[in-house]
């Protein structure tokens, strides 16, 4: 089996994720979009690297990421899905792609699963007034943001004036602080759990916990947290993620879920749990890709 990993070279997903590939006996490739060429003649097309028409070399095409060729990357997974190839994530020809942390928060709301009081606001004096319902200190986040990045706490309004007129309106979501010591990350590949709970401790000086910004992991087993494997898989499945990474922290005595991310980054949790994700995420794409043929 031949894949496709459409994503930034250099990351530790795709490096780990090549590793596995090669212990599994996958023909994996990495390739970023700018790397790739159309072509529309007459009743001929195809999508090309180093002269190969993509739709006949690979089995399977895995996207991670779309910026900042958004519309060339749903492109490729669509004529992938046409030409009866697996797609992973399979949302993202199935259904009009959003990619946005606030229609996430919105949809996960709409199925009843609970996350921080958030909103997304376009003009400056509501997203103040915003945060004089929440109180103070909340958390800006950018709604396209990733790896702990765009993401500020504030303190007041002074604080949040100087965050916003460096964004664009709108570009930051506005959310509630949920004061804790720690949040949780699990795994959910094919809408499953993996068997670990990653929990993570932000590095002293900063309220964010993670591993790419310097946050401490660690690993427990599902039930010393009962009902956060269901409620990452539900999530998971609301947001038809076939791989996520599902960010979940305490208020009250109730689980919230803070993120539902599309494109996780595993280093922590491996490193924490020493599960293989690599290997699990690779033999789900063989499994789906085996069902096509």
């Amino acid at each position: 089996m031949r894949v496709l990993w459409l994503g930034w070279e250099g990351t530790y997903p795709l490096r780990r994720t090549l590793e596995a590939a090669a212990q599994l006996g996958i023909e994996l490739d990495g390739c970023e979009l700018f790397e790739i060429s159309f072509m529309a003649d007459g009743d001929r097309i195809g999508i090309f690297r180093n002269g190969c028409n993509l739709l006949d070399v690979y089995d399977a095409l895995i996207v991670r990421t779309f910026h900042p060729y958004i519309s060339e990357a749903l492109t490729i997974a669509r004529l992938f899905r046409d030409a009866g190839k697996t797609v992973v994530d399979r949302a993202l020809t199935e259904e009009g792609y959003v990619v946005s942390k606030m229609h996430d928060h919105l949809l996960l709301a709409q199925h009843g699963i609970a996350g921080p009081r958030t909103y997304q606001l376009f003009d400056p004096a509501e997203v103040e007034a915003a945060a004089a319902r929440i109180g103070y200190p909340c958390v800006l986040k950018g709604v396209h943001g990733g790896l702990g990045n765009h993401i500020f706490k504030v303190d007041d309004v002074a604080q949040l004036r100087r965050r916003l007129w460096r964004y664009p309106h709108g570009e930051l979501a506005i959310q509630e602080y949920l004061p804790a010591a720690e949040d949780y990350r699990l795994l959910v590949i094919g809408y499953r759990a993996l068997p670990a709970v990653v929990s993570r401790t932000p590095p002293a000086g900063d309220f964010r916990t993670n591993f790419a910004v310097g946050g401490t992991v660690e690993a427990h087993g599902l039930d010393e947290f009962p009902g956060f494997a269901e409620l990452a898989e539900r999530s998971a499945r609301v947001l038809k993620r076939e791989f996520a990474g599902v960010d979940i922290r305490m208020k009250d005595g109730q689980p919230l879920v803070l993120e539902v991310n599309r494109v996780p980054d595993f280093e922590g949790f491996e490193r924490a749990s020493g599960l293989d994700v690599a290997s699990t995420f690779l033999e789900y794409v063989r499994d789906q890709t085996k069902q096509r043929s």
